[in-house]
């Protein structure tokens, strides 16, 4: 009996059932980044059976494996089929039948589709895409046509904030006019290159780090305890030029569905946000201030992959007394916040 015969029979023991479900909650709890909770899971797992790990990279290769079976099933089915289809009927009929969904789209006048494509792209991105996908005429109005472009553009740039201060220090009176002089009509160029922020859910930013504790008193130990630690940022944005900060524990399933300043919750704080000229429009300043001190934290805003305007990268972040003295505050352990879509959270048209 080979290695993977071994697993395979280990898989079925109930112990083993029981270490690879705990094992699958440490993966969980690692890919929403509260790491301290992941190993834990693992070691309890581990306790279990301690070669829980190979057999459930064992687990995960067999499905993807029964998974590319299933697939090439279906697609010899398909296959199959399509092989009768052309035995039992002409060509004149395939053709059809194939064309039969979008009959009535090439009936209609393309303003009309317009209107629709515009509608979807004002709903979501990803409204955007799947239209797209569902035949050839859509298809080419989405993003082989400029109109959903300028859609885009004159929906998400008018809702930007940009700072006073830094419009008068560029000598900027109007933005529609700098747009024009940068960009023209290159809409599909402006939307890829000039950043901007999202609205339609929230950025986090999830930060571990090890912090390194004492013995107990009279302890002989040589070894010090490690802690790691997990906290989360989130930040939403809103149109009138406020966004909701909250730092904390709690993992973003808690968070993110009630994250809002109507229902503040606790410890959150309502501070501003605006937008600079300098990384290409893509400087972003958050403050907050009480009393003593104002808060200023600056971030640029990036791409991740082939995300657009999806990250939020730590430029600085400084104190301000009321004697104008400024703080510098440490980056070392933070991390860049990620832009997270929440469907719940709906357009403002």
């Amino acid at each position: 009996m080979n290695d993977a015969d071994i697993i395979r029979a280990e898989v079925n023991e109930p112990h083993i059932n029981e270490a690879i479900s705990i094992w699958e909650k440490g993966v969980l709890k690692e890919k929403d980044g509260s790491m301290s909770d992941a190993i834990n899971y693992y070691r309890k797992a581990i306790k279990i059976h301690d070669g829980v790990e190979k057999v459930y990279r064992k687990k995960l290769h067999d499905e993807w494996i029964l998974h590319k079976k299933l697939q090439a099933l279906n697609l010899d089915q398909n296959s199959e089929s399509n092989s009768i289809k052309g035995e039992n009927e002409d060509e004149e009929a395939i053709l059809e039948k194939e064309l039969l969904p979008c009959w009535i789209l090439a009936m209609l006048p393309n303003d009309i589709l317009l209107r629709i494509v515009k509608h979807v792209v004002l709903t979501s991105g990803e409204s955007w895409v799947n239209l797209s996908l569902s035949c050839q005429k859509f298809n080419e109005l989405c993003f082989h046509n400029t109109f959903p472009y300028k859609v885009f553009k004159d929906y998400i740039y008018p809702k930007q904030r940009y700072d006073e201060q830094s419009m008068t220090l560029n000598g900027v009176d109007n933005l529609k006019v700098l747009e024009k002089e940068l960009w023209g009509e290159d809409y599909i160029s402006m939307i890829k290159t000039r950043p901007f922020i999202k609205f339609q859910g929230v950025y986090i930013s999830v930060v571990n780090y090890l912090r390194y504790g004492t013995n107990a008193e009279g302890s002989s130990s040589l070894l010090n305890p490690v802690h790691m630690i997990t906290y989360y940022r989130y930040f939403r944005f809103y149109e009138d030029g406020t966004v909701l900060r909250l730092l904390a524990t709690d993992e973003p399933a808690h968070i993110v569905k009630h994250f809002d300043k109507d229902k503040k919750p606790k410890n959150s704080e309502i501070c501003r946000w605006g937008l600079g000229f300098d990384d290409n429009f893509g400087k972003l300043t958050v403050t907050r201030s009480n009393s003593k001190y104002i808060f200023r934290e600056t971030l640029t805003i990036k791409k991740q992959g082939n995300k657009i305007h999806q990250r939020l990268k730590w430029v600085s972040s400084n104190v301000e007394n009321n004697e104008g003295e400024i703080s510098e505050c440490s980056l070392r352990n933070e991390k860049p916040f990620y832009f997270s879509r929440v469907k719940s959270f709906k357009p403002v048209l």
